[in-house]
C-alpha cells in the first residue's frame, strides 16, 4: 500500500439538508457512517425521483442544527435505532426533537410544503454511502471563484489533505480502493456530480452562484468524489489513507 494522505475532517449530517457535525472518530458501515443522513422529510407533493425536501426548495433548511443526544457508540456495529435521538435548533434557536409532529408541522408553515418524516437506519445519500474531497480542491476552488469558501459547503463526509496537494486528485482515484485508518476500505467509484446546494454559505444560506458555475464550466459539473464501503470499521481523524 501507498500512503497518499490523511484524514483532516470527519463529517456527519444527522438530518438530510440540514447542517453537520465534525466528529473525532465514527463507525462506518456498508451504508455509510453511522448516523448520517438517518433522518429525512420528503415532500408529499413531489412525485419525482428525487422527493427529498432539501435546501434546493428552502436554503434556509442548511442553517438548522442537529445534534445526537446520545451519538451511536462506535464500539455498536449495529446500534439500537431507539437510540437515535436528535433534536434540532432553529436558525432562531428554538429547540425541537426529531419525531415531535410538532417540528414538522414548523416546518411546513416556514416553507409552505407537506412533509413527511422519514427515518432509516440506512444513510439516505443522494447517491452512494460515503463521499470524499480534498481539501487542495477546496482551496482550487476558492482561487477560481475568487471566494473564500467554507469547506462545510460542499457536505462530504472525509476531507482528506493529499500528501501531493494536488487539487482534483481525488478525480484521478476512480476505481481505486482506498484504506481509511487500520479498518476501513473503500472503492471511488464515481465523480460527485453537484447542484445548486453549493452555492450556499453554510453560515448565512446566501447564495453564491458563481460556485455552482464555475464548477459546471470547468470541472463537468462534479466536485469530489463517492466512495462505496468494501470493508467496514472505525475511522478517526489524523488516520493515514492508503492507496491499495
Amino acid at each position: 500500500m501507498e500512503r497518499i494522505g490523511q484524514l483532516s475532517i470527519l463529517r456527519r449530517y444527522p438530518v438530510k439538508s440540514m447542517a453537520g457535525e465534525d466528529l473525532e472518530e465514527a463507525r462506518v458501515s456498508f451504508a455509510g457512517l453511522i448516523g448520517d443522513r438517518v433522518f429525512a422529510f420528503i415532500d408529499n407533493r413531489n412525485r419525482s425521483n428525487f422527493p427529498w425536501m432539501t435546501a434546493r426548495q428552502g436554503r434556509e433548511l442548511i442553517l438548522f442544527r442537529p445534534r445526537f443526544l446520545e451519538a451511536p457508540k462506535i464500539e455498536e456495529e449495529n446500534p439500537d435505532p431507539a437510540s437515535y435521538a436528535v433534536e434540532v435548533s432553529t436558525p432562531e434557536r428554538e429547540v425541537f426533537r426529531m419525531g415531535d409532529s410538532r417540528f414538522t408541522r414548523y416546518l411546513e408553515e416556514r416553507f409552505d410544503r407537506s412533509l413527511r418524516l422519514r427515518f432509516s437506519e440506512r444513510c439516505q445519500t443522494d447517491a452512494r454511502p460515503v463521499s470524499v474531497l480534498g481539501l487542495s480542491t477546496a482551496s482550487a476552488l476558492s482561487k477560481e471563484v475568487g471566494l473564500d469558501l467554507n469547506t462545510r459547503r460542499f457536505r462530504a463526509n472525509f476531507y482528506v489533505r493529499w500528501d501531493n496537494d494536488q487539487p482534483y486528485y481525488e478525480d484521478e482515484l476512480i476505481g481505486s480502493e482506498l484504506q481509511i485508518g487500520d479498518d476501513v476500505t473503500l472503492q471511488v467509484v464515481k465523480k460527485n456530480e453537484r447542484c445548486v446546494m453549493i452555492n450556499l454559505d453554510p453560515e448565512t444560506a446566501t447564495p453564491a452562484p458563481a460556485v455552482l458555475q464555475n464548477v459546471a464550466l470547468r470541472h463537468q459539473g462534479c466536485l469530489g468524489v463517492y466512495g462505496a464501503v468494501l470493508r467496514e470499521g472505525v475511522v478517526r481523524i489524523n488516520n493515514p489513507v492508503y492507496l491499495v
